[in-house]
């Protein structure tokens, strides 16, 4: 077996020479870990970026196009076996918790009790599959709100927590009001998701320019300190990804639908995009609203960040 330069000096630098089978160390070399952006070409929010990986059980497909897409494998952790395990926190434990970006407001659970805890929500549906109509900017704005609201729920208290994010989602795109900033502490009672805050789900603007100008859709996260992203059929996949990369603390979920490219991984019908950063980010940033190079729309774009509200006391 043959190996790259790249291959020699990752073995050097992790003490694994004559500790592990060629095959392992092959394998360590060529990692996602070891690739820029962790194997993504280009950005989400480019209509000609590719995803890095899969980070759920199955592929949907076995076309062409899926099999150039690997399977995500760990991202950092696969460095954590090697006398270097020291120098990644990934490899200690995860990532450190963060603080919220500054201003936000994020959802809370209606009725709680208070204080810090684990409270899931459920993952996001796909929503319609209907492009967005060119009637009028209300009729999009209301079935994005009906998008929200049919959030399904695994059990009781799950719906409560979704249903509270829903009601949140429909005033997201406007600033938060001073009153309830100043009334409800963020960190107090969090809707979480695994151990990450829902800073916003189901973004919506009203597009500036573009083939959906003047309609009220889906806007995602673009931002300097992007990691990488990969696709997924689960929220929790997504946040579980992160964890397993050294310095991600926050993902930004959605569906980058596109019914004229339905066949590329990316734009597969009901998969979820999971663009992954390095600081929580405001939405703000949220202005990858789809229809900017080509027809796709952005839907249920959700932020999670990663924070020690969401860790059990």
């Amino acid at each position: 077996m043959f190996f790259s330069i790249k291959t020699i000096a990752l073995i050097a630098s992790t003490g694994l020479i004559g500790s592990t089978s060629a095959a392992v160390i092959e394998e360590r070399g060529n990692s996602l870990c070891n690739q820029r952006n962790y194997g993504a070409q280009g950005y989400p929010w480019q209509s000609y970026s590719t995803p890095g990986s899969f980070c759920s059980p199955q592929k949907p497909s076995n076309n062409k196009y899926w099999k150039q897409i690997p399977f995500w494998d760990g991202g950092d952790n696969v460095r954590c076996s090697g006398k270097n395990k020291n120098n990644y926190q990934v490899c200690k434990g995860g990532n450190k918790h963060t603080k919220l970006p500054k201003g936000c407001n994020p959802p809370h659970r209606k009725g709680g009790k208070g204080g810090k805890g684990k409270t899931t929500t459920a993952a996001p549906a796909a929503t319609s599959q209907a492009a967005p109509a060119a009637s009028s900017a209300a009729a999009s704005s209301a079935s994005a709100v009906s998008s929200a609201a049919a959030v399904p729920s695994a059990d009781a208290a799950s719906s409560d927590a979704a249903s509270s994010v829903a009601d949140a989602s429909t005033v997201t795109s406007a600033a938060p009001a001073a009153s309830s900033a100043a009334a409800i502490d963020p960190l107090d009672d969090p809707v979480c998701e695994l151990n990450y805050q829902v800073t916003y789900q189901n973004y919506t603007m009203v597009a500036p320019n573009g083939v959906w100008a003047g309609l009220t859709v889906g806007s995602a996260t673009q931002d300097a300190s992007y990691m990488t992203y990969t696709l997924a059929t689960s929220v929790d996949d997504c946040l579980r990804a992160c964890d397993q990369i050294e310095g991600c603390v926050f993902v930004n979920s959605y569906f980058d639908r596109n019914d004229e490219e339905a066949y590329l991984p990316k734009h597969t019908p009901g998969l979820i995009t999971c663009a992954m950063f390095s600081t929580c980010v405001g939405t703000e940033k949220n202005d990858n609203f789809g229809g900017q190079d080509d027809p796709n729309t952005i839907e249920n774009s959700t932020g999670y960040c990663k924070s020690s509200a969401c860790v059990a006391a």
